[in-house]
């Protein structure tokens, strides 16, 4: 009764959209470069709006004004997902934008515009409004090259299930519905300051390190909503077969764990302790071959990419105080 009551409120998606995606799937099939950009400084740069992002797309979350009883998104644990290649270059596309996925609906309240140039670490943390913690211990003749700041940023989302369920539907996923009582919900992300310190480790030319911190960003979500029926939902856009997803999204937290799709340059990864914490390592080609390092410290969350190995990557993020 209940699959029959759902199914009677699907809508077909517009056939312009249809046909603009069905074209970019069929693209799958052509050979990939030996290299694929993975648009690392995006992510790395707004680490906390890629958790923010990230929430979103598989947990549609908010944290509406002056509503009460709601769960608060606390960045604790990272896992990584193999997001199949053809579907990690659809979900970059303007089809699959996060306006796109949850709604046409966005207020942006406010931009947190482009990095600001800074001279200090302690004018780092006055503009960033926190203590900046940096290595206690680097390689040899490591040298601070570049700071910056980038601003807080909040958004305001009005969810739309229609949408969703005409992205799901393009995509071929018909067993599953967002929930009715998602559509209308008002959410809002906060995306805290920035922090980034580039260290140089030798002379010119030598290998680089930075050094990412923000606060864990305020994504929440009204009680009621079910999460890992969320959750499902978005492993399957990204796309994990129907019995892996359902089952990774009953045993996952999705209150505290951010979900790293692995770019398609990915060579390796592994979850890691950072100094008594769970993080994540990323290995993946791209100029050169680089590690990224994800963990999150007293409601603080930190990324290191690095192109030393990973044995020294791991002893800066470890040596972090």
């Amino acid at each position: 009764m209940e699959d029959a009551r759902m199914y009677a409120l699907r809508q077909d998606p517009p056939q312009e959209f249809a046909a603009r995606l069905k074209e970019r799937l069929l693209r799958e099939d052509e050979a990939l470069p030996a290299r694929r950009e993975w648009p690392l400084m995006k992510m790395a740069a707004s680490i906390v709006a890629v958790a923010a992002i990230s929430a979103l797309l598989t947990v549609p979350a908010v944290r509406a004004s002056a509503v009460a009883f709601l769960a608060l998104f606390r960045i604790v644990n990272f896992v990584a997902l193999e997001v199949d290649p053809g579907r990690f270059k659809a979900l970059g596309s303007e089809e699959f934008s996060l306006k796109q996925l949850i709604g046409q609906h966005v207020q942006e309240i406010q931009d947190p515009g482009p990095a600001t140039a800074v001279l200090s670490v302690a004018q780092a943390g006055s503009l960033a409004g926190m203590d900046v913690r940096e290595p206690a211990w680097l390689p040899d003749g490591s040298r601070i090259i570049e700071m910056s700041v980038t601003r807080e940023g909040l958004a305001r989302v009005t969810a739309d299930t229609t949408r969703l369920n005409q992205v799901m539907d393009a995509l071929g996923i018909t067993d599953l519905r967002a929930p009715d009582r998602l559509d209308g919900q008002v959410m809002t992300v906060r995306v805290p300051p920035v922090v980034m310190v580039r260290y140089q480790h030798g002379g010119e030319g030598a290998r680089t390190t930075r050094l990412f911190q923000a606060r864990s960003p305020e994504v929440t979500m009204p009680t009621g909503v079910d999460i890992a029926a969320l959750g499902e939902i978005g492993l399957r856009i990204a796309g994990l077969p129907r019995a892996e997803a359902r089952q990774f999204a009953r045993v996952i937290d999705w209150n505290s764990t951010m979900i790293l799709p692995l770019p398609p340059n990915s060579t390796s990864f592994k979850q890691v302790n950072i100094a008594g914490n769970p993080g994540i390592a990323v290995q993946y080609e791209d100029s050169s071959d680089t590690t990224m390092i994800l963990w999150s410290s007293g409601g603080r969350v930190f990324g290191l990419v690095s192109i030393q190995e990973m044995e020294q990557a791991l002893a800066m993020a470890n040596s972090v105080r």
